[in-house]
C-alpha cells in the first residue's frame, strides 16, 4: 500500500513522541483526523486500554511484560486489547484471582464498570473472602486453584515484627515478580539518579512489568535512601 509523505510524517512523528493522541498528532503536523488514522491504520498501532483509549504508539514500540501490559508514565497499553479483554486476560492468568483494588493498581484505572460485565456474562466469576470480593476464572480448575490460594494467603500468618503500615505497602508490590525486583535494584545501583519513571521504562523495555509507582513502592517498603524524582 502506498503511503504518503503526510502519513509518513505522522508515523516519524509518533515514534519520536512514543505516545501521543490523535488531536497532538493533528496539531504538530497540520493533518487532518482522517489522514492520522489512515497512517496508524497502514503502518500498525495500540491504542490504550485507559483514558479511554485516547492514546497511541506504534506497534513496534511497547515492550510487553509477561501479562501482556506496557506503560508510557500513567498509559497502559496491552497485548490483549480493550480494557475488559485486559482483565479478563488478568484476572485469568493470576494466581489467586484479584480484588477490585488489585486490579485497579495494577492497571492503573477503574474496573467496576467492566467486571460488572465480565461476570454478567460468565465470562469471570467471583467469590467472597470475608467481606472482599475477589474474581476469579470461570475454568473449574483455574477457578478452584485461584480459590485455594487465596485462602492460603489469608491463612498465612502475618512475619514477626512486620508492621500494618508495611504490611499495607506489602499489598501494593505483591504483583512484582521476584526477578523483577532485583533487576530494579541493580538499576538502581548502576544508576543512582534515575528518576522513578525512567526505571520503571526501562524495566518495561527488558520485559518486566512495573510501573512507577511500584518502583516508589518498592523503594518505600525496603526503607532505601536513594532520592529519586516521581
Amino acid at each position: 500500500m502506498t503511503v504518503s509523505e503526510k502519513e509518513s510524517q505522522v508515523v516519524d512523528l509518533l515514534r519520536e513522541l512514543i505516545v501521543a493522541t490523535i488531536d497532538v498528532l493533528c496539531t504538530k503536523l497540520a493533518a487532518s483526523r482522517s489522514t492520522v488514522l489512515r497512517a496508524l491504520k497502514t503502518y500498525g498501532y495500540f491504542s490504550s486500554y485507559n483514558f479511554n483509549s485516547s492514546y497511541f504508539t506504534l506497534k513496534d514500540i511497547p515492550y510487553f511484560g509477561k501479562d501482556g501490559l506496557w506503560f508510557h508514565g500513567d498509559v497502559g497499553f496491552s497485548r490483549h486489547g480493550t480494557l475488559t479483554q485486559t482483565i479478563k486476560a488478568v484476572v485469568e492468568h493470576s494466581e489467586a484471582g484479584h480484588t477490585v483494588l488489585e486490579l485497579q493498581k495494577r492497571l492503573g484505572t477503574k474496573v467496576h464498570n467492566q467486571l460488572s460485565r465480565l461476570c454478567r456474562s460468565k465470562m469471570l466469576t467471583r467469590f467472597y473472602v470475608g467481606r472482599h470480593c475477589v474474581y476469579t476464572s470461570v475454568e473449574c480448575e483455574v477457578q478452584t486453584s485461584q480459590q485455594a490460594k487465596r485462602k492460603q494467603q489469608i491463612r498465612e500468618p502475618r512475619a514477626i515484627g512486620t508492621s500494618h503500615y508495611d504490611f499495607k505497602k506489602n499489598e501494593l508490590l505483591q504483583q512484582l515478580d521476584v526477578l523483577t525486583v532485583i533487576r530494579l535494584l541493580v538499576e538502581m545501583i548502576q544508576k543512582p539518579g534515575a528518576k522513578t519513571a525512567s526505571l520503571s521504562q526501562t524495566l518495561q523495555r527488558q520485559g518486566e512489568s512495573i510501573t512507577a509507582a511500584q518502583v516508589r513502592g518498592v523503594i518505600e517498603f525496603y526503607s532505601l535512601s536513594k532520592k529519586t524524582e516521581s
